[in-house]
């Protein structure tokens, strides 16, 4: 029990360390034709290099930062800008039954590792220990800091088992220049044995 206890309050400081923010916003793609896409561009300029695209409707298009009408997202593998005039701001909803929202990816480096967590409370995990094999868990609880936005805290169980906390803060894999809205801590058991991870999440857009 006191392992475990002491694995909360590592995360906890973990996660409350650096700069703190505001949550970040998530949008839906709207004002592109069906047959079109929205595109997404190196700087906030429309005649920057395209770096990749959005479809019509795409929905948790989440904006780390605004400028000048413009605001920057992660897509995979990439970021970039797309033009405010083409997304209205949407709800970020909570897993069914619970009071945590769903929908991050989270990654971390040295070692490499991977954890999502699915808007219908499924998740996947997979790190060098799994020789990169994603273990699937569902998530059993779900929760906000009490009066509070944030941050999240969710206890999970199945192929590995443990819990992460979410929390907004400006955060780096340490490897790129992709700057990510969301840190995480997670305390991470399976058969291969326990570990404490730390690393940054994002939220992909849904199409």
């Amino acid at each position: 029990m006191r392992t475990f206890l002491a694995g909360i309050i590592i995360a906890i400081a973990g996660a409350s360390s650096g700069a703190a923010q505001a949550q970040p916003a998530v949008y839906r793609v709207v004002n592109v034709d069906s047959h079109d896409v929205l595109n997404v561009r190196s700087t906030p300029s429309p005649t920057s290099a395209l770096v990749g695209s959005l479809p019509p409707g795409a929905n948790r298009v989440e904006v780390l930062e605004t400028r000048h009408g413009w605001g920057r997202v992660l897509l995979r593998g990439a970021e970039g800008w797309v033009s405010l005039a083409y997304l209205a701001e949407d709800e970020r909803p909570d897993i069914p039954g619970q009071s945590a929202p769903g929908g991050f990816a989270c990654a971390g480096t040295e070692p490499f590792w991977g954890l999502q967590i699915d808007v219908d409370g499924q998740g996947r995990f997979n790190d060098a220990m799994s020789m990169g094999e994603e273990r699937g868990f569902a998530v059993s609880d779900a929760r906000t800091a009490r009066g509070r936005m944030h941050p999240f805290i969710y206890r999970f169980g199945g192929d590995v088992s443990g819990f992460a906390i979410v929390s907004p803060q400006a955060c780096s894999d340490g490897m790129s220049e992709r700057g990510y809205g969301w840190h995480v801590s997670a305390d991470i058991e399976d058969g291969e044995g326990r570990r404490l991870l730390d690393g940054c999440c994002w939220t992909p857009a849904a199409e």
